[in-house]
């Protein structure tokens, strides 16, 4: 008789350290996600307001979705996603950038993260060398780290990219022999900087890239939320549509739940992003909602209020952080976007400030977390905090800059945090 006891617990099969001993390499090199937090004021993660979601709108449009074609809303769609929508996004570019965009250079992905990915996936491999801002958005940094690729740090300022620094990045490139494979650039409300690239620096990325063979991916995940006007012309526009990969979603528009994002290219690029799906493309039933809430008549109105909203909050903030916070930072108001990025007086130190906010109630992000290496984060990021001001409304953006500031002052003056004794 075979033996049919149940194995040991007190043995388990794979403990924690078999489990660590399989990992792929690259998960020991990524750093944590930033993620919503428990405190009662979160200035941290960079989402949409709940009160904005569009619930009844979706709503309607899931049920005409339906009504239209069940069958093809719940079924497979294949990896480029549902063409409407594509034509819809495509026509829009056209419309902005001045260009002939079709719906052959438009893929749709489960968001913009998911489009990164993508993008890295192609055109990544083991060694090849990604050029992103300093600083940049963690999110691209771990997916191009997952894949394989050397991040070279190119410098920013206020206005973003400097394109003397960057053309000395891509000349040691081109010297060294390992020539940079793509250049990650957010030219819209960068996060966490919240720059916006001036359009003669936008002309000078675009022939640097082009100099040098390398491919853009252009972030604009937050355009659409321009509380000054509209942006300068994309990077796709001002090159005609080629050698750069312009990567968009409604995650900041509509919901960031519904995770429908696209990248718009040339077609030689988009057959290639379709070919390296493998999940059969994004969610049909989606795509589907999405398109009929775009055409509906209800989206420009949405975002004209998302857009009201946000400048609401960005001022209200902006008034605070100068009423409670000065002297200990300074900044510049973004033209858009979700975030303050705030430089801290000098001997302060942007971990010790997060503690100390922690311990009034609210979550901020130091700075270190947006460089690529640790030395470049404790040159660069150690005096830097990013602060989101898109979730909470104006009272309660102004209570928990208060208390910001009552830990800015407890820092400044030597006093010990809880967390640092």
């Amino acid at each position: 008789m075979s033996d049919t006891s149940l194995p040991d617990d007190s043995e388990p099969a794979f403990p924690s350290a078999a489990i660590e001993a399989l990992l792929a390499p690259a998960v020991g090199r990524l750093a944590p996600n930033t993620s919503l937090s428990p405190l009662p004021y979160d200035l941290n993660a960079g989402v949409p307001d709940r009160a904005t979601l569009p619930a009844s709108g979706l709503l309607e449009a899931m049920r005409r979705a339906l009504d239209e074609d069940a069958a093809g809303a719940l079924t497979y769609g294949g990896q480029q996603g549902y063409e409407p929508l594509r034509a819809w996004i495509a026509a829009r570019e056209s419309q902005e950038g001045g260009l002939d965009v079709t719906s052959a250079q438009v893929t749709l992905t489960s968001g913009s993260a998911h489009g990164i990915d993508n993008i890295a996936a192609t055109f990544i491999g083991e060694g090849d060398v990604v050029v992103v801002g300093a600083p940049t958005y963690p999110g691209a940094i771990r997916t191009f780290r997952a894949r394989g690729a050397t991040i070279i740090e190119s410098p920013q300022d206020d206005d973003g990219l400097i394109p003397s620094a960057l053309a000395r990045v891509l000349d040691t490139r081109r010297m060294t022999g390992r020539q940079a494979k793509l250049l990650y650039v957010q030219p819209n409300y960068d996060n966490p900087s919240g720059a916006t690239l001036p359009v003669e620096r936008r002309q000078a990325v675009v022939d640097l890239a082009r100099q040098h063979g390398v491919l853009i991916v252009e972030d604009d995940a937050y355009t659409g939320i321009d509380l000054d006007g509209p942006p300068p012309p994309s990077l796709f526009a001002i090159a005609r549509g080629r050698g750069v990969m312009r990567v968009g979603t409604f995650s900041k528009t509509v919901a960031t739940g519904l995770r429908v994002g696209w990248i718009t290219s040339q077609p030689e690029v988009v057959q290639r992003l379709v070919f390296m799906r493998f999940d059969n493309g994004a969610s049909p039933l989606l795509h589907r909602l999405v398109h009929e809430y775009v055409k509906s008549g209800e989206y420009e109105p949405h975002v004209e209020r998302l857009r009201d909203l946000y400048r609401a909050r960005r001022d209200a903030s902006a008034d605070a952080l100068r009423e409670f916070c000065e002297p200990y930072v300074t900044f510049r108001t973004p033209r858009g976007g979700f975030f303050h990025w705030l430089r801290l007086g000098s001997g302060l130190d942007a971990r010790a400030v997060q503690i100390a906010a922690a311990e009034e109630g609210v979550a901020v992000t130091p700075g270190t977390g947006y460089f690529a290496t640790p030395d470049s984060a404790a040159l660069n990021g150690a005096d830097r905090v990013r602060l989101v001001f898109s979730a909470l409304p104006p009272e309660d953006l102004r209570e928990a800059i208060a208390r910001f500031g009552r830990a800015l002052e407890r820092v400044a003056a030597g006093g010990k945090s809880e967390g640092s004794r």
